[in-house]
């Protein structure tokens, strides 16, 4: 009996090797039929079930469509407080067909999987590019990510060129980062629920692309003021966008910092190769509070560019919508997000304190009114600074820091509600190639995200579905999730390395 499950489990092994090692072609067909059976099943279960499949904001972009073509302000549907811009994407849902906007997402979801395919493949060829030019002759990269495990190799065969390498290497760190996104069950979930994110993701994506593609500045500032617009938290990447193209900006970090002690001597030709890459100094590596940083923030002709491009297309946006629908658009997309206070409970850290204090009116005196939200916001804005500057004047590091600005920002955030954590997700295949962890160490992240997730759904299911008054309970999960993300992600920044492959000198 051992033998036979033994043979079954093998045989499903090497099926799902295969299936994983299919092209992209076969992927992207095999995801949209999943996405294309998930919003079929969403309209039996909509319709047999009494809680819905379909999320209640995609009802509410479908209403606002609906007041669009009518000639009206899509904001006379209550609760919409978005940007017209989806309105008018979900148009079709009136004539054509309700569940259009759930294939609009779904195929943006194939977008972004292309796009975080070719940009983990530009990064991964790009940096082995640039580290070979510094480490010839010296120190030769021996990149084990090529050969299967196992695998013997013949005697008196050499190894593969090492362009052949750098491409072997690239393709199969891309194609990962992209069945990543491809297969997240978040991922599917929340676009065929008909939850708009993944266009916020392809929109911050799409402006890392051009960034790192070389793409003119002031068309990269154009799409990041269009993703602000869209969604106002990519605001929070602006400062990291400046200093990435700082022309003090370097590639690497100090070299002894890059190579392991054990397999780095400490030579002449290491300190030459230091010098060389820009970076030994360690005045490079700016400190938070340091004068030094001020030399950092004198503006060059592509940050002004930069600068230029995002609010032609922020303001531009906004001055539009302003003129078409008046106060009412400013308020409802921009300004309610700012004074926004939700008491009903939710993943926030603070979702108890506003509960607690939603309907005490307290004197404009009252000291309290002013340090709250400092007390609140202080933490995660100096993480933001902190890590602008970290991984901002770093190059290679730049998609890191996106990760870490918007894990931070989630997890400090006054709501959080599950489709935030899509913004992570859309991120997190990016930096897979420099995020160094064991497969225990993944499963042991997954395991403990998943189980204080769990371990919050069950108080909340109480008091949503049962009438309980389980408030406290869903506060106490809420700060162990807190404590959960706050270790994931320090584990994350400890395992995050630039180097691809080990480095070793030559005896």
């Amino acid at each position: 009996m051992l033998k036979i499950l033994t043979c079954v489990a093998n045989k499903l092994r090497g099926l799902l090797m295969k299936f994983i090692e299919a092209d992209t072609v076969t992927h992207i067909i095999t995801s949209s039929l999943i996405r294309l059976s998930l919003i079929a099943y969403g309209v039996f279960h909509d319709s047999h079930f009494e809680v819905p499949y379909t999320d209640i904001d995609y009802k509410v972009f479908t209403d606002a469509a609906r007041h669009a073509l009518k000639g009206n302000s899509p904001y006379e549907r209550h609760t919409f407080r978005y940007s017209p811009l989806i309105a008018y994407l979900l148009t079709p849902n009136i004539y054509i067909h309700s569940i259009f906007g759930k294939i609009i997402f779904c195929e943006i979801d194939l977008v972004v999987a292309y796009l975080i395919q070719k940009l983990v493949y530009l990064n991964v060829i790009d940096w082995m590019t640039k580290f070979e030019s510094l480490t010839s002759r010296t120190a030769p990269i021996d990149f084990k990510l090529t050969e299967k495990k196992g695998a013997k190799r013949k005697k008196g065969k050499s190894r593969l060129p090492r362009c052949n390498i750098k491409i072997e290497t690239a393709v199969y760190w891309s194609h990962l980062a992209m069945l990543f996104w491809l297969y997240n069950p978040m991922t599917l979930a929340i676009s065929t629920r008909g939850n708009s994110d993944s266009l916020s993701c392809f929109l911050v994506i799409l402006t890392l692309y051009g960034i790192q593609s070389n793409w003119h500045p002031f068309h990269v500032g154009l799409i990041h003021g269009l993703a602000i617009h869209f969604r106002i938290y990519p605001i929070i990447y602006s400062f990291l966008y400046y200093l990435h193209y700082c022309s003090k900006a370097f590639y690497f970090y100090p070299l002894e910092e890059l190579i392991p002690s054990k397999n780095v001597k400490k030579n002449k030709s290491s300190s030459k190769i230091s010098k060389k890459s820009g970076s030994g100094d360690k005045d490079r590596k700016p400190k938070l509070f340091s004068s030094k940083i001020l030399e950092y923030l004198i503006p060059n002709s592509n940050q002004v560019m930069l600068v230029l491009g995002t609010m032609s297309s922020l303001l531009g946006l906004t001055g539009l919508f302003y003129y078409l629908y008046g106060y009412q658009f400013l308020y409802e997309s921009l300004i309610y997000h700012f004074v926004r206070v939700d008491f009903k409970h939710n993943f926030s850290l603070y979702f108890y304190l506003q509960y607690l204090t939603a309907f005490i009116k307290l004197p404009l005196w009252y000291t309290g009114n002013l340090w709250q939200p400092i007390l609140i916001n202080l933490p995660p804005m100096a993480l933001l600074i902190h890590f602008s500057i970290r991984y901002g004047l770093n190059k290679f590091s730049l998609n890191f820091g996106v990760l870490a600005q918007t894990i931070t920002f989630v997890i400090f955030n006054k709501v959080i509600t599950s489709q935030y954590f899509v913004w992570i997700m859309g991120l997190l295949p990016l930096c897979i190639w420099q995020i160094k962890l064991s497969r225990e160490g993944v499963i042991l992240m997954v395991a403990i995200w998943f189980l204080a997730q769990a371990a919050w759904l069950l108080p909340a299911y109480l008091l949503e579905f049962k009438g309980e008054d389980t408030f406290i309970h869903i506060w106490f999960q809420g700060v162990s999730l807190f404590c959960a993300h706050i270790g994931i992600l320090g584990r994350l920044i400890k395992s995050f390395i630039l180097p691809l492959g080990e480095i070793k000198n030559r005896e």
